[in-house]
């Protein structure tokens, strides 16, 4: 009599759908003005979904997963601060729309370390060229250099 054995992962099965997703790229009019996470050696930040709302301010929605995010830092990343001059935000609001990120995969061009939720948080090493993939809940990481500075690539969902 035979049975029937199932080995590995049915991915049909398996529940990974994100409602929400988001990239670090700025593009308008076809241009790129930004393409992933410049870092260097001062520690800087990115609230999830920032860079989708800041291209398409409809796609914030509670129903799917969106939220309000106090993020506590002093003022806008460095990275970002000549784009938001351009989009006419000169002050930099203390609530973000921002959703809660489950997958995120990050390519670095250089060593970089991340750290997930605060800044005093354990970091995580990303060696450069390398895809590394974290499945954890966090609505702000935190990016700085090892060595060299670098550009962080970022692709989030949630």
């Amino acid at each position: 009599m035979s049975k029937d054995i199932r080995g590995g992962t049915d991915y049909a099965l398996v529940k990974n759908h994100y409602d929400a997703d988001d990239a670090v790229t700025l593009r308008v009019n076809g241009i790129t003005f930004l393409n992933g996470i410049p870092f260097t050696a001062t520690e800087t930040y990115y609230v999830v979904g920032l860079m989708a709302y800041l291209n398409d301010a409809n796609v914030a929605d509670v129903l799917r997963g969106w939220t309000t995010f106090t993020h506590g830092q002093p003022g806008a990343p460095a990275y970002l601060l000549p784009f938001l001059a351009t989009l006419g935000i000169t002050v930099w609001p203390t609530v973000l729309p921002a959703f809660e990120a489950k997958d995120l995969l990050f390519y670095a061009t250089e060593d970089c370390f991340v750290r997930f939720e605060g800044s005093s948080r354990v970091q995580h090493f990303i060696p450069a060229e390398t895809f590394m993939r974290f499945h954890r809940r966090c609505l702000m990481f935190f990016v700085v250099r090892s060595t060299d500075s670098g550009i962080l690539r970022c692709w989030l969902e949630g």
